[in-house]
């Protein structure tokens, strides 16, 4: 059951920050008001998938591939420092480096693909 509801809450983690970072990276128009609340959204998504990530791997320890967590993990921790740094910078009111978005989709992407193909 645990299990279960962790994996769930992964999952759903990882697709906010796909869905957040890809509509930060392609939408031009976006409001100050909008992109304060996305990129707090896109923050708790990347601290949730991480945490949950964590979670699972105590739980699951003897099961996994370790290599392959490794790699997950180091982006996953990759990921929420730019959604944190991204966030901080918004919230003071500076506009961040575009490529802040860039570098979160691109790692989220290879943690998805690494999670399926590996």
């Amino acid at each position: 059951m645990l299990h279960e509801i962790l994996y769930t809450l992964h999952v759903l983690g990882m697709a906010g920050i796909i869905i957040i970072s890809l509509q930060l990276a392609l939408k031009k128009e976006i409001t100050e008001v909008l992109r304060k609340k996305l990129s707090l959204f896109l923050m708790s998504a990347a601290h949730t998938q991480l945490l949950t990530g964590f979670a699972l791997f105590f739980l699951l320890m003897s099961e996994v591939n370790h290599m392959k967590i490794g790699i997950k993990m180091l982006l996953a921790i990759e990921v929420a420092v730019l959604a944190t740094m991204y966030r901080r910078s918004i919230a003071k009111n500076e506009v961040p480096n575009s490529m802040f978005i860039v570098a979160i989709l691109l790692s989220a992407i290879v943690i998805t693909l690494v999670a399926f193909f590996l």
